[in-house]
């Protein structure tokens, strides 16, 4: 999933194009973390335009590396962001995205490979519809990911469910 402002996501969207990827697109980190609180298991990978976000929400990387282990993590756009690169980095980002592909430069964190991603295997890490591993531990408690608002937005979203059982006449 690409996050950023539609001008920021066209490059990102390309390169990954071009190396056979596919991407769904959301314009702020908010709606990605709803998008991935809905569907936990369809995204392995986020990749985030750092010209759109404020550094305000850069804990959203530490937030969705506690809460989805097996999402990675890649920043893109980073030029003259050197502060919220680092700090984005500190908070468990899995390296770069640029013109040229995806550059892994988290080193010793315990859900990355040693080795920036081979672009000929069949599932790769990027691939949003690919599945991920189940999750056998419960996310970390005490750490609001969605204010009340998106809450109550995702809880609308949600379908009416059917009657149980109790039929009138």
């Amino acid at each position: 999933m690409i996050v950023g402002s539609p001008s920021c996501r066209s490059q990102p969207l390309l390169t990954l194009q071009r190396h056979g990827y596919h991407c769904a697109q959301v314009d702020d980190p908010y709606a990605a973390m709803a998008e991935l609180c809905r569907r936990p298991l369809v995204y392995r990978a986020l990749i985030l335009s750092l010209q759109s976000l404020y550094r305000e929400e850069l804990p959203l990387v530490a937030a969705i590396k506690r809460r989805f282990p097996y999402v990675e993590i890649w920043l893109t756009q980073t030029d003259g962001r050197q502060a919220a690169l680092a700090e984005a980095m500190r908070q468990g980002a899995d390296g770069l995205l640029d013109e040229e592909g995806l550059h892994r430069t988290a080193t010793g964190a315990p859900n990355s490979e040693p080795a920036a991603p081979n672009r000929s295997e069949t599932t790769p890490t990027p691939a949003v519809e690919a599945e991920s591993p189940d999750l056998t531990d419960d996310p970390p408690l005490g750490e609001p990911i969605l204010s009340a608002e998106e809450l109550r937005a995702l809880l609308q979203e949600q379908p009416s469910l059917p009657p149980t059982g109790s039929h009138e006449s």
